[in-house]
């Protein structure tokens, strides 16, 4: 049998902690390989901070454990993989958009909107202010407008699935910033926006956000070397 690696003994020690919420060692060793390198794994997650030792009492995970796992495949032990939650908004000011021309993959070249992940400590305007904010240095009256569903696929293999909160951004304050590490913003006429090299998506984003309803719209891009296209999902 081929001999485990340190991070498939580590996976299994939180697999087992992840069923059963306190477990002593020799149930979590379960008399699998050499105790002593199972120890070692075992205070290695200890000192990683997932894993905590109540005494006399055997083993259990902690937040930072609990958070670990939730990544975690439980049936085969395998890392999950979940799509890209972030906000994108739409700021408004007269007849202009703000967009931000690309310089970093992905999509590096294009014009989009600002915009960032969604982070675990922050709902979802909390996270659009401070995505404004520190892309473009302005503060705004935001109103959530929708949800932009979207798998990218390029050279028809699956690259990302974007899950995108749409937000309504108006009445802008502020210095704008003009250059960050993500691109360059600029104030684009409403009317000029199609004129860009935009990404494909952009005229359903700013549909979604311009609408009088809160709407979800799903849609595939698909992307061909340098060329992205659109696909409408039922």
């Amino acid at each position: 049998m081929e001999p485990k690696k340190p991070s498939d003994i580590q996976k299994k020690i939180l697999l087992s902690l992840m069923h059963n919420p306190l477990m002593n060692f020799n149930k979590l060793w379960n008399r699998e390989g050499r105790s002593n390198k199972f120890a070692y794994h075992l205070k290695t997650l200890e000192k990683k901070g997932f894993v905590e030792k109540r005494k006399g009492r055997g083993y259990k995970l902690t937040l930072e454990g609990m958070k670990r796992v939730s990544y975690i495949e439980s049936d085969n032990g395998e890392n999950s993989q979940f799509p890209i939650m972030a906000v994108v908004v739409l700021i408004a000011k007269e007849n202009k958009y703000l967009m931000i021309h690309r310089t970093k993959e992905p999509f590096h070249g294009y014009w989009g909107l600002p915009g960032g992940k969604l982070r675990a400590n922050n709902y979802i305007l909390e996270q659009a202010k401070e995505s404004v904010k520190k892309e473009t240095g302005l503060s705004c009256d935001l109103e959530l407008k929708g949800l932009f569903s979207s798998k990218t696929y390029v050279n028809r293999m699956l690259a990302y699935n974007h899950q995108l909160f749409v937000v309504k951004a108006v009445n802008p304050k502020g210095t704008l910033i003009e250059k960050t590490r993500k691109g360059g913003n600029k104030w684009i006429k409403k009317g000029e926006v199609d004129k860009l090299r935009i990404l494909p998506n952009i005229p359903l984003l700013v549909k979604i956000a311009n609408g009088k309803k809160f709407s979800w719209i799903q849609a595939d891009r698909i992307q061909k070397d340098s060329s992205i296209k659109i696909k409408m999902k039922d």
